[in-house]
């Protein structure tokens, strides 16, 4: 059965390493050693070993501030030593191989995994090249031409191999066809970039009005929009879908399939496979379209982009602006690495406020104000000084029962003066009614942290119940002590700071 996950595939085509050298920090430092090594081979794709050592160190010198790790050679300074080093990591990812024919011949060749890798590397920088895409005309004229023949995917007049050979042809056109539509989206987004940072309205103009409407990008556009070359895709993609459409062509491009392959897929994987050919690249004509309307789209964006950024420009922002954000800028030069507090000193930025502090986030929003209610502090329905000391009476008698954290720091500290001290309730024994105030401090403030005691430190405890189990359903079993009159559960205290 055939792999069909790509990651499979690619498993048995290249080494484990392969790729590494592009996750490096030095990666440019291999992408130019082996553009220049692979331009700089024969016909049979080799150089000698000492020419590649040479190349290397030309690379190494044209990039003097490239991050190397220490298998790369950080730590040597000589730049031949260096040079070895690195061509041993090429060696290490078979971007290249050593073929030794004698003790005075040292021959280094381009693996034949790394020539695809360079391709593509390639391609990917020239998407930038505008002057690639006058080609597409001539692309589309050749899948249109060759589609729109008498006979083109006839299963009668095609043989098997003519058949596979015609469809892979006009997939590998239609592929490069697309490609060079995706150049053109890119292209179309770096104007919007160079036009979002245009300094003045007399640079907006000149990209909207001249640098972008007479590139060569444009080709590809008026391509689709004049020479009718959009009904004639519709009618080589309507050619498609009748190949597509009928058995007869598919099973001949099976059989081409299957006899290139020479046995390594049956007839079953050799017809799906067909079927599969067929749909891409009937689905690829189709997306020419569609992907000239995602320009268009792009287009009226710029278009849009580049009016508001001229308005803003010229209607929005006056000159006034402009002179704060200069003396701004001017006042940042000057004043680097200052506070505000070293400015009161500096000409020309005297402050006018006693305090400055910057906020950010949440701080920064405006917090609302919130009205405080009126208190009455007058002292209403005392008007005799029996009445004062009745009051005041009553205050002692409530103070005097209060449960207060001091309480419980009172009663702990006598019963546990060290740390780490337990006691139970039936240990001791509590007579009057303000030692079982105390108590009930001790229970109601066990989780306060940092309870003050009269020596001024913190104090905490730990209360810990004698019932176990499911002994809570039968109160009549719990044990109970007697506690200044009263009976109380049983447990104990531990004073833990």
């Amino acid at each position: 059965m055939e792999m069909h996950l790509l990651s499979e595939r690619l498993s048995r085509s290249v080494s484990e390493g392969f790729f590494r050298p592009l996750a490096r920090p030095s990666a440019p430092v291999y992408i130019d050693c082996a553009d220049k090594l692979e331009q700089s081979a024969d016909e049979s794709g080799q150089l000698s070993h000492g020419d590649a050592l040479v190349l290397i160190r030309e690379v190494l010198s044209e990039h003097p501030n490239v991050q190397l790790a220490e298998d790369e050679g950080a730590q040597i300074t000589d730049l031949r030593q260096r040079a070895g080093t690195l061509f041993s990591r090429l060696t290490e990812a078979r971007w290249v191989t050593e073929r030794r024919v004698s003790l005075d011949e040292h021959w280094v060749l381009i693996s034949p995994e790394l020539r695809p890798l360079l391709r593509l590397l390639r391609e990917l920088a020239a998407t930038d090249d505008a002057a690639e895409l006058k080609d597409f005309a001539a692309t589309l004229r050749s899948i249109c031409k060759t589609l729109l023949a008498e006979g083109a995917l006839d299963p009668a007049r095609l043989s098997p191999e003519e058949m596979r050979q015609t469809v892979k042809e006009l997939s590998d056109r239609v592929g490069r066809a697309i490609d060079q539509l995706h150049a053109v989206e890119k292209l179309i987004m770096g104007f919007e970039e160079r036009q979002r940072i245009s300094p003045s309205a007399e640079s907006t103009l000149r990209v909207f009005y001249t640098e972008f409407y007479e590139g060569e990008h444009m080709v590809c556009y008026d391509v689709l929009q004049q020479g009718g070359l959009g009904a004639r895709l519709n009618l080589a993609r309507a050619v498609v879908q009748e190949a597509l459409g009928d058995s007869t062509a598919r099973e001949r491009l099976a059989t081409g399939l299957e006899e290139h392959r020479q046995g390594k897929i049956d007839s079953t994987e050799a017809y799906a496979l067909a079927e599969r050919m067929l749909g891409l690249l009937e689905r690829s004509l189709g997306s020419i379209s569609a992907r000239a309307q995602i320009i268009d789209g792009r287009i009226a964006d710029f278009a849009r982009l580049s009016a508001e950024r001229y308005r803003y420009q010229t209607e929005l922002r006056g000159r006034r602006p402009e002179q704060v954000k200069t003396y701004m800028m001017a006042a940042n030069a000057a004043h680097s690495g200052l506070k505000f507090s070293d400015l009161a000193s500096r000409p020309g930025m005297t402050l006018r406020v006693p305090g400055t502090e910057i906020t950010f986030g949440r701080d920064a929003l405006s917090r609302p104000r919130k009205a405080r209610l009126p208190v009455d502090l007058a002292l209403s329905g005392m008007p005799g000084e029996a009445d004062a000391e009745l009051a005041q009476d009553q205050i002692r008698q409530r103070n005097l029962y209060a449960i207060t954290p001091q309480r419980a720091a009172r009663l702990i500290e006598d019963l546990l003066p060290e740390k780490g001290a337990s006691v139970s309730t039936a240990d001791f024994r509590l007579r009057t009614e303000d030692d079982l105030f105390d108590l009930l401090a001790v229970l109601a403030f066990e989780r306060a942290h940092g309870t003050g005691d009269r020596r001024g430190k913190g104090l905490q405890w730990r209360i810990r119940q004698a019932r176990s189990g499911d002994a809570g359903l039968e109160p009549e079993s719990l044990p109970r002590d007697v506690q200044s009159g009263h009976r109380i559960e049983r447990f104990s205290i531990e004073r833990t700071a």
